[in-house]
């Protein structure tokens, strides 16, 4: 039977990563490796200047279930070092889609997937589209997951069947908010920039500034990952080189 990872950014918590587990784990060996808390915007970073300490280890609704203190890329070197042979790593699902090489490189979701692909691992991130309300929600998402979930699943279970596509080396995958009949899952190229970033200073009550980063959405380029998902109502699935 293969042996999968499933990690996130957003915590043991997250409605759409447990719904994945329960998905995967109908025709898996499942490991699901997490961090122990909101871990959005955290890239592929890793905990180095200090210990990492593990909240929780067993069994958990039928499968392996782990949280930490570090980050979501942790989550893929602690996996390796408890359990081996592992086939596959998935991260996900994330509340929020992650278009476009300026959300992937700062998701934390798609931080792990980077790092399990750098270790020789096939790879894939899974992210759905939210309000912002919804962004950094340690349960994630509110909504029907289950033809995200059959998406996901089909989809580890094609790579593990068959291998990555040649060359490839992670598959980055978006669905949007709603499913019409008309959905479809396209292949995309990520587009650059999604938001543009303006930065506004404001005052605290000691009259001291600071400084919050606002991201306004651009309009996406057609034939790009962010204009199937935002526009056409889509999912996206976009192969990444290394």
């Amino acid at each position: 039977m293969y042996k999968v990872c499933l990690t996130n950014d957003d915590g043991p918590r997250s409605e759409g990563m447990l719904k994945l587990a329960e998905a995967l784990n109908e025709t898996m060996e499942l490991i699901v490796v997490v961090p122990d808390g909101q871990r959005s915007a955290t890239g592929k970073s890793l905990t180095l200047k200090r210990p990492i300490r593990i909240t929780e280890k067993h069994v958990k609704n039928g499968y392996e279930f782990v949280t930490h203190d570090g980050s979501p890329a942790d989550s893929v070197i602690l996996a390796q070092a408890f359990y081996e042979d592992i086939d596959l790593v998935i991260s996900g699902i994330n509340s929020g889609a992650n278009v476009g090489y300026q959300s992937m490189l700062t998701s934390g979701t798609v931080g792990a997937a980077f790092e399990a692909a750098i270790r020789g691992l096939p790879a894939i991130a899974a992210s759905r589209q939210a309000s912002p309300s919804e962004w950094f929600n340690s349960t994630g998402s509110d909504g029907d997951f289950e033809r995200v979930c059959g998406i996901s699943r089909d989809l580890v279970l094609r790579v593990l069947k068959k291998g990555m596509p040649q060359g490839i080396d992670m598959l980055n995958l978006n669905f949007p908010c709603t499913f019409s009949e008309e959905s479809k899952v396209v292949v995309t190229k990520p587009t650059m920039v999604r938001m543009h970033n303006e930065v506004e200073e404001r005052t605290d009550p000691n009259g001291r500034p600071y400084y919050w980063y606002l991201g306004i959405e651009r309009d996406p380029p057609p034939e790009s990952d962010a204009h199937e998902v935002f526009v056409n109502g889509n999912s996206s699935l976009s192969p990444v080189i290394l």
